[in-house]
């Protein structure tokens, strides 16, 4: 089985771009869109037990979403590819 565990920089990397385009996408007001960059950075710090739970999780859900599809894969017949 295929194992990917990503770091707290990849995770954070990832939220970063996830926050940046929430707060453009979204149709909130530039004080909304503030107070949503200033809880990234305030409470998902590198090194913060935020962050390190949001990796823990993040990392989880990826092992049992690989773990699900590798067990689909060998299920589904050839002819379906």
């Amino acid at each position: 089985m295929v194992q990917v565990t990503y770091s707290d920089d990849e995770i954070n990397e990832l939220l970063i771009e996830l926050v940046n385009r929430m707060a453009a996408e979204a149709e909130l007001s530039a004080k909304d869109k503030a107070m949503l960059k200033r809880w990234r950075t305030a409470e998902m710090k590198l090194g913060g037990d935020e962050l390190d739970d949001l990796t823990r999780k993040a990392n989880d859900d990826f092992a049992q979403n690989l773990s699900l599809r590798e067990r689909s894969a060998i299920r589904k017949p050839d002819w379906r590819s």
